[in-house]
C-alpha cells in the first residue's frame, strides 16, 4: 500500500500546469508529487496535457480527469445542457446548487445533461491520454460526483466513452487521526460537515463501484484550502488505516495559485478568488520539502 501525493486542477493555464509537474522529482522537478487530474475543460487543456504526456507515458505521473461541472466553460453546446450553465455557457451552480438540480421535476434532464456533459470531458482526456482509456482515474471538482445522481451520470459517461475506470476517488476521510494527532480545534467546522455531507451522499455509490476499480482512502477535505498544516503524526496514522483496510492513501493538495484574470471563469467570483489563493502556494511548498 501506497501514500500517494495528488494534485487536482492541473491545466488551468500552461503556466500553473509547468509549475505544478516541478513538483514532481519524477518529471525532473523536485517535490513529493505522483499524480494528477486535469481539467479538460480548460482553454489551455491540449498545451498542459501535451505538457505531461511524455512522464505520463514513463509510467512516473498518474494522470486522471478533473470532471468539472462548477466552473468555467462547458464542452458540450451550451444549448444541450441548460440546466448547468448560463448565458455564457459558464457553470452556475456550486456543489449545492447541483445537488438541488438532482431532485424534483428537473431532475432525469439534469441527469441527461450531467452524463452529456461528463462524456464530452473524458472523450478529450482520453484523445489526449489515449494510453488511459482503459485505465481511467476519475474524480471531480469540488466532488460533486458523490451526489448520487451526478455519480450514476459520470458512471453511464464512462460507458459512454467506451473507457474502463481503474481508479475512482470517494471523497470520504477519517476525521479521527486529524483529532488524536492534529488536534480538534484546527480543523474549520465547514470542513468538518462537508466531510460529513460527503459521507452521507455518498452511502448508497459503494455498491455502485465498478467490479476492478480502486477506491483509494482518501486525505484532502478536513483540511482543505489549508494542506500545507498536514502534519507527519496525522499522515502516518491515515496511512496505517489505509493499509489496514489494504488501500493506497490518496492525499490531495491544489498547487500553485493563478490570477483572478487567468482562473476559468473571473467572473466566478467565490472560485476565482479560491483559485488565485496564496495558500495554493504554501500546499505547493508543502510538497516540495517533501
Amino acid at each position: 500500500m501506497a501514500i500517494v501525493y495528488h494534485a487536482d486542477d492541473y491545466g488551468i493555464t500552461l503556466a500553473q500546469a509547468r509549475a505544478i509537474l516541478a513538483l514532481s522529482s519524477a518529471c525532473d522537478g523536485a517535490g513529493a508529487l505522483q499524480s494528477v487530474s486535469a481539467f479538460a475543460n480548460s482553454p489551455a487543456f491540449e498545451d498542459a496535457a501535451a505538457l505531461a504526456m511524455p512522464h505520463v507515458s514513463s509510467g512516473a505521473l498518474r494522470a486522471g480527469v478533473h470532471v468539472n461541472l462548477v466552473e468555467g466553460p462547458c464542452l458540450s453546446d451550451p444549448a444541450t445542457v441548460p440546466t448547468l450553465v448560463n448565458e455564457r455557457g459558464m457553470f452556475k451552480h456550486d456543489f449545492v446548487g447541483l445537488w438541488r438540480a438532482s431532485h424534483g421535476p428537473q431532475a432525469d434532464a439534469f441527469r441527461a445533461q450531467v452524463r452529456r456533459e461528463c462524456a464530452a470531458q473524458i472523450a478529450r482526456f482520453v484523445e489526449a491520454f489515449p494510453e488511459e482509456r482503459l485505465r481511467l482515474r476519475a474524480d471531480s471538482h469540488q466532488h460533486p460526483h458523490a451526489i448520487p445522481a451526478v455519480f450514476d451520470a459520470l458512471l453511464d459517461a464512462v460507458r459512454d466513452c467506451g473507457c474502463a475506470l481503474s481508479q475512482l476517488r470517494m471523497p470520504v476521510e477519517a476525521v479521527g487521526p486529524h483529532v488524536r494527532h492534529g488536534g480538534i480545534g484546527r480543523l474549520a467546522s465547514a470542513n468538518l460537515a462537508k466531510d460529513a455531507l460527503l459521507w452521507w451522499l455518498s452511502r448508497e455509490n459503494w455498491a455502485k463501484v465498478p467490479a476492478g476499480c480502486a477506491t483509494p482512502a482518501f486525505c484532502g477535505v478536513v483540511l482543505s484550502s489549508s494542506m500545507d498544516r498536514l502534519d507527519d503524526a496525522t499522515l502516518e496514522a491515515l496511512a496505517a488505516r489505509a493499509a489496514r483496510e489494504e488501500r493506497d492513501l490518496e492525499v490531495l493538495f491544489h498547487p500553485v495559485s493563478v490570477p483572478v484574470e487567468e482562473c476559468l471563469d473571473p467572473q466566478n467570483a467565490p472560485f476565482a478568488h479560491a483559485c488565485a489563493s496564496p495558500g495554493r502556494d504554501a500546499e505547493a511548498n508543502w510538497l516540495q520539502r517533501r
